[in-house]
């Protein structure tokens, strides 16, 4: 059995800085999955004040790190037509949880950054952080496809 060193080849890539939020974000820097087979977007969401406001965060994919478009979620092996996203509703709570976007990167495209869209005609604040953590195939799996290509 092959002992893999994740703190060694796990790597974390901030998509949005823990803020206030009461408009939709500007897209994070996008992040190369060359390599990469698998990856996780962690969205920590904190105090959700008001109960008009709706967060959409969304995975976003490109080929060559300037044109994007909205990744699609994928279910047992195929391609599906909902996105890969998460909608968060401001409820009044303040009631904090995470959220968990997990990613097979062989379905997408070489970049993938988040963004987020505020919609519902409020503007709660909402207090978030999002991350994207990755890992690089261990296997060698010959059906990995080469995303540098």
């Amino acid at each position: 059995m092959t002992v893999l060193d994740l703190g060694n080849n796990v790597a974390v890539f901030s998509q949005i800085a823990a803020t206030t939020l009461s408009a939709s974000k500007a897209d994070a820097t996008a992040v190369d999955m060359r390599g990469v087979t698998w990856a996780i977007v962690v969205i920590n969401a904190g105090t959700k004040a008001g109960s008009t406001s709706i967060y959409t965060f969304k995975v976003e994919e490109s080929s060559d790190n300037a044109a994007f478009t909205t990744a699609k979620k994928w279910t047992d092996g195929e391609v599906s037509t909902d996105d890969a996203e998460i909608v968060i509703a401001a409820d009044g709570t303040g009631q904090s949880q995470f959220y968990l976007v997990d990613l097979d990167t062989r379905h997408l495209k070489r970049y993938i950054r988040l963004a987020c869209d505020l919609s519902g005609g409020g503007s709660d604040n909402f207090y978030v952080g999002a991350s994207i953590i990755t890992m690089p195939d261990f296997t060698g799996d010959a059906d990995t496809p080469d995303l540098n290509a």
